[in-house]
Formats: structure tokens, C-alpha cells, sequence
């Protein structure tokens, strides 16, 4: 009974240890008692997420987020500076690379957190921070490459830490035992096989010497048949002689054969494939759902993302899947014969005479397919200058891109096909002459309504890269927002007051640009690397010549 209470005083002693610390560490907030600078940020580098709670730990500000299926933290300094970003990763989807390392080096240790990180002038890595499972035991922190073979990145144990391994010496001493007994059972089966083969060679010897003092008698070419077959035995008998010999006779060992170094695939952007055995469990079993048999298949991870690729029913295909298991969208290089229906009605109306070049289908998981066509017109296949066409799941037209001329070496001459064409984006209200809002597509502009409905005083541009640009109003002033041909926002910029530009970069220009003034200054978020910088647009004082400059959060000059 005596125990008995005082483990229950323990447990108790134990709890009231684990709250007071978390108190400290992380005291929870109202969305209220949070600084706006702080908040601001916030919505700058990461707008497109779900914010489900506040905390602060010391002076910095902890922001829970969610992204899809996606949990995660961003801390924030209490001047609104954005300091990191930690995404959840499940222990079971972390790198069998990684998890093999912690079982190695902290054997019975937990791993206590498991997340990529995100930090500024840092490559996206793995964050992992392991600990005993005791009561006030502080954490080594971890990071690896989150690319390739997931190599050790840093190691920082905390103060008095103690190896692990070294800790356990009954164990340790257990291991040096099987070592020694499994080294002392190779030692005899050396000897035994050395002494057998010994052997053999003395026994092949003996039986040589008695061969030659007595060897067998030859037939007489008049011997009758009894004499001969009297004389069989004799021989009889020295033929198990010779086949001991022959069987004693010991045999050359086959050199082992040198292993030839595993080539190193890339794909075109370069990226070197990774092992199979690296790839989360979770990723696998998504792409055995999309492609039942795969060949040839190889796997690469740019950025956080996992691109098998392979050959799907003998077609070059590529499936991109996320660390969670999520199917994002399939690339399949389809042959000349796909070109079917409306888009083949399409290419033979406007383009007549037209070569194939290639055609790939993009499935995705939004269900917003689509197909590129890339094809020379006649009066371009000499110069080899490629057109591209985007349809639809329904072979619907979404976008050309006319070729290149002066990277092609020649220039667009006006033919009767041309002026067939600009009558067809006339029909498709996506006229050259028009204003660029006709052009935009109807998933872009519902997109855009979406985040933002009660805007109504937009301005539609196109940058020549199927990328849309919209400009307009709110009460933060005036913004930018960049969608990609499948509504994905890309890009923000929010319009800054010159006054509230830093003092850091304010000083740079002094020192750097004597003869030139501020004009304005845009927060720009790059969503798809969630990189956030500052563009700043000064003008000469004397020629009036406008000139942009990037710089990053901390006010040092970059290239973006």
C-alpha cells in the first residue's frame, strides 16, 4: 500500500512539473493580445493558411497554422520579424535514412519532434529533436537535407550529455561477447576447413605413389577372354584410386567479382534520383494506386515534393506526390494518335499542314486536366519553331503561345493562316486587341473572387507566361495578387508606406544610391518557396530613370 501511494505521489509531482513547464514555455494567446506588426507579417508570408491558435514562448510570438492536412508553427519576433517555420512531419513518413540514425546513435530515446523547417538563407530541411523519456530531459536537436540521401546536417546535444550508447555498458558488454564468440566460431571453421583440406591433398599424394609402384598390367594382344576378363578387376581396382586423386585435387577460388558503382540517374532539370528505399511508405502505396505496374521507375524529391517516374503502360510518365501521401497530378507523354476530336479540329482548322512535336496530358488531383500540344506550323518547320496549344479535358481551347521568332532567327510574316487565326481569338473573345481582362480564364477570375469578394475595382495584366496579374484596392492599400493558368496563386505584393520602410534599408540607399529617391516599396510573398522580400523602386533625381532593387527581411540586398 506504502508503494502504492508513493508512486501516485510521483505521477502527481511529475504532472505538476510538466504543466509548470509548459507554462513557461509556451503561454497561450488571444488573437487580440497579439501585435498587429506580428499579425501583419503573419499574413504576409503565409496568407493562404488557416491560423487555429496564438502562443508566446519568452518574447517571440508562436502562430499554429494549418495548410490543407498540413499542421504547423511560425515564430515571429515581437517586431513582426519572421524568425522560422516548422511544418509537422508523422515519425512514420520521416526517411528510413533518418529514423536509422536516431535508432543508432540515441538507442531507447524519443523522437519528441518531427517537422521540416524553414528558415531565411536556409534550404527546406528535416528538424527532428529526440529525448529520454524522463521527466525534465532536455532535447539533442537534429536537421538533415530534406534532398538525396538525407545526410546529417547538424548535431547539438544539450549540456552534460552523455553518448547513449555509452551509458549502457551491460549491453555494450553483451555485444562485445557475440563479437567475440561469432569471431571465435570463424576461427574454427577455418581451422576444421584448413585441416580437411590437408588431408584430401595427403590422401591424393599417397594414392599417386601407389600408382606408380604398382601399376596396372597391360593385356596381351593373344590373350584369350577369360585372361582379359581376369584382368578387369585389376583395373577396376585402380580406378577409385585415380578419382581420389582427382576429387583431392584442390580447386582455384573464383576472385570475387568488383561491384560496379550504381549509375546516377538525373532527370532534365538535373536532380538526381534518390533511393527507393528512402521514400515514405505513405508515398509508395499513392503511387501503386495511380500506376499498377510501373517500369523503369525512379524517384526524386525537389523540394518537398516526391516525383516518381517511370513507364506506365510504355508511356514516360512522372507523378508527383506529397510527403503526406496526397496524389497532386500525373505527366504523361502521349503519343501522335491522342490528338484526337476537337483539339485535332482545332490544330487541322487553323494550322493546316501541321507537324506533330509531342503532347502531354496533366491529370490532377483538382480535376482541372489538361493537354499541351506542341506542333511546327508549316511555314515554321524549316526553322524548327515550335507552337504550343492547351486544351481542356474537353478539347476545348485554353491558351496558344506562338513561337519565339527572334529566338528562332526570323521574323513573323503575316499569311492568309494568321489572319484565320486572329479571327478565331476574336470568336474566343481573346483578341490581341482586347483588353487583357477578356483573356483571363474563368477558373483564374473565380479564384481571385474567392479570396477576395468584395473587391470589384480589379485590373487585369498578362506577363506573356501564362501567369495573370490583378491589381486593385482594399484598406491596406494597394496590392498585386499573381495567379498561374490553373488559378493557383503564385505571388502578393502589398503597396508599403515609404515612412515605414527600414531603417536598414533606408541607409543603404543613402550610402549606395546618393543620386536617387525613393519612389515605392512592395512586400512581395513568393508562395511556391514561401519566400518573402521587399521590392523597392527608386528614380534617379536627374534622368528620371526608374530601377528596382530586392532586398530580404533583415534589409540585405538580394537577387530575386
Amino acid at each position: 500500500m506504502r508503494n502504492k501511494l508513493l508512486i501516485i505521489l510521483l505521477l502527481s509531482v511529475f504532472q505538476v512539473v510538466v504543466f509548470k513547464n509548459n507554462i513557461l514555455s509556451a503561454q497561450k494567446l488571444k488573437p487580440s493580445e497579439v501585435p498587429s506588426d506580428v499579425v501583419e507579417t503573419l499574413e504576409e508570408q503565409y496568407s493562404y493558411v488557416k491560423v487555429t491558435g496564438w502562443a508566446k514562448e519568452g518574447q517571440n510570438y508562436v502562430a499554429s497554422i494549418k495548410d490543407g492536412s498540413t499542421s504547423g508553427k511560425v515564430y515571429l519576433s515581437g517586431a513582426g520579424e519572421w524568425i522560422r517555420t516548422l511544418f509537422t512531419v508523422p515519425i512514420n513518413e520521416l526517411p528510413s535514412t533518418i529514423t536509422e540514425y536516431v535508432k543508432e546513435n540515441y538507442p531507447e530515446y524519443l523522437i519528441s519532434v518531427s517537422a521540416l523547417e524553414e528558415k531565411e538563407d536556409v534550404s527546406t530541411h528535416y528538424y527532428l529533436e529526440v529525448r529520454e523519456d524522463a521527466v525534465g530531459s532536455k532535447p539533442s536537436v537534429l536537421t538533415f537535407s530534406s534532398t538525396g540521401t538525407n545526410q546529417l546536417l547538424t548535431r547539438n546535444d544539450p549540456e552534460g550529455f552523455q553518448d547513449p550508447r555509452v551509458k549502457q555498458p551491460d549491453k555494450i558488454e553483451q555485444a562485445k561477447a557475440a563479437a567475440a564468440e561469432k569471431q571465435a566460431q570463424k576461427a574454427e571453421a577455418a581451422k576444421r576447413e584448413a585441416e580437411e583440406k590437408a588431408a584430401a591433398e595427403k590422401a591424393a599424394k599417397e594414392a599417386a605413389k601407389a600408382a606408380a609402384k604398382n601399376p596396372a598390367p597391360k593385356p596381351a594382344a593373344t590373350a584369350s577372354k577369360p585372361a582379359t576378363t581376369a584382368a578387369k578387376p585389376t583395373n577396376t581396382a585402380a580406378k577409385p584410386a585415380t578419382s581420389t586423386a582427382k576429387s583431392a585435387t584442390p580447386q582455384k577460388e573464383a576472385k570475387p567479382k568488383k561491384e560496379k558503382p550504381e549509375p546516377v540517374v538525373k532527370d532534365e532539370h538535373g536532380n538526381i534520383a534518390i533511393k527507393a528505399n528512402t521514400v515514405p511508405e505513405v508515398v509508395t502505396k499513392a503511387l501503386v494506386k495511380k500506376v499498377l505496374h510501373p517500369a523503369e521507375l525512379n524517384w526524386f524529391l525537389v523540394d518537398s515534393m516526391y516525383i516518381a517516374r517511370c513507364l506506365n503502360q510504355g508511356k514516360k510518365t512522372a507523378v508527383y506526390i506529397k510527403p503526406n501521401g496526397t496524389w497532386e497530378k500525373t505527366l504523361t507523354i502521349m503519343p501522335e494518335e491522342s490528338v484526337t476530336g476537337l483539339m485535332s479540329k482545332h490544330l487541322n482548322d487553323f494550322y493546316p499542314g501541321w507537324r506533330f512535336k509531342s503532347c502531354v496530358k496533366e491529370q490532377r488531383a483538382d480535376k482541372d486536366d489538361k493537354t499541351m500540344v506542341e506542333f511546327y506550323e508549316k511555314a515554321n518547320y524549316k526553322a524548327k519553331l515550335v507552337t504550343t496549344v492547351f486544351f481542356d479535358k474537353a478539347g476545348k481551347l485554353i491558351r496558344t503561345i506562338d513561337p519565339d521568332y527572334e529566338l528562332g532567327g526570323g521574323n513573323k510574316k503575316e499569311s492568309p493562316e494568321d489572319d484565320a487565326l486572329n479571327k478565331y481569338y476574336e470568336k474566343m473573345n481573346m483578341s490581341l486587341d482586347n483588353d487583357d481582362a477578356t483573356r483571363v480564364p474563368e477558373n483564374v477570375k473565380a479564384a481571385f473572387k474567392l479570396k477576395y469578394p468584395k473587391v470589384n475595382n480589379e485590373v487585369w495584366t498578362e506577363d506573356g507566361y501564362m501567369n495573370y496579374i490583378v491589381a486593385f484596392y482594399t484598406t491596406r492599400g494597394k496590392e498585386f495578387c499573381v495567379y498561374n493558368s490553373y488559378g493557383e496563386l503564385t505571388e502578393t505584393w502589398v503597396l508599403g508606406k515609404n515612412e515605414s520602410l527600414s531603417a536598414t534599408i533606408q541607409d543603404y540607399l543613402k550610402k549606395e544610391y546618393k543620386s536617387c529617391k525613393l519612389k515605392e516599396f512592395y512586400t512581395v510573398k513568393r508562395l511556391a518557396d514561401k519566400l518573402t522580400a521587399y521590392k523597392v523602386i527608386i528614380v534617379d533625381k536627374k534622368t528620371q530613370e526608374e530601377q528596382e532593387l530586392w532586398f530580404n527581411l533583415s534589409g540585405k540586398p538580394i537577387e530575386y
